[in-house]
């Protein structure tokens, strides 16, 4: 498979590309498109979050321990003194980043189901659906940064293909075929269980229909706004 800096090359590449595309096409702001480039990022290495010693899952369970504490913190600030938001604030991120992250990788493994085209698609769903329910972004930014996080996704199980070529010597690896693949048929319960979170989160997301309403009212030709004048046919 790749490893971290060439999933971390190839997503910043494209999605940071895409990002632009969007940014012109669309007239949006300077920190949408810079949300889209890191939403698409996050995708680009979320898979190995099931590879136990990987960098992608230490950093994503610190980072969920950090947003844990805080959010505990800030919803507990009338009920503690200050020394008892801290020492709360620190247990929650220990539990989110060590017997949480522990109990994660008792029940996964790598290139299981997280390493699928469902798995890319129910991590773009979520994201639309924090995106709309908690920060409160419009419709179509909503699904731009769940589509971003299911590209960088896409992107992550690409290359671990291509790497499980090796074009020197024309052989494929056994590893091939384990990263896009519909789902995982050898463990039917996880698949079931990626579905449902699907299909759960999918009554959840912002109104499609109201996004692509969206979209056609900002969009705008894409020759002027992409292709410089010395390349337009």
């Amino acid at each position: 498979m790749a490893d971290f800096n060439t999933h971390i090359l190839g997503a910043t590449v494209i999605v940071s590309f895409g990002a632009t595309c969007c940014t012109k096409l669309l007239g949006l702001g300077m920190s949408e498109g810079l949300m889209l480039t890191v939403t698409g990022l996050v995708g680009g290495v979320l898979p190995d979050i099931d590879l136990k010693q990987s960098q992608p899952s230490r950093l994503l369970f610190s980072l969920l321990g950090l947003i844990a504490a805080f959010t505990w913190l800030f919803a507990n600030v009338p009920a503690f003194t200050a020394l008892e938001l801290w020492i709360g604030a620190g247990a929650v991120f220990l539990l989110v980043r060590f017997p949480l992250w522990w109990l994660f990788h008792t029940v996964t493994v790598h290139r299981g189901i997280l390493h699928s085209l469902i798995a890319a698609v129910m991590a773009g769903v979520i994201v639309c659906t924090i995106a709309w329910q908690f920060f409160q972004t419009n419709e179509l930014q909503s699904w731009l940064l769940g589509i971003f996080m299911t590209l960088g996704y896409l992107i992550h199980l690409t290359l671990d293909e291509i790497y499980s070529v090796d074009f020197s010597g024309v052989k494929i690896r056994r590893s091939f075929g384990s990263a896009l693949k519909p789902m995982d048929f050898d463990q039917i319960p996880a698949s079931c269980l990626v579905l449902f979170i699907t299909g759960m989160a999918w009554f959840w997301t912002a109104p499609y229909v109201t996004a692509w309403e969206q979209w056609q009212l900002l969009y705008t030709d894409w020759r002027p706004a992409v292709l410089p004048e010395w390349l337009k046919i």
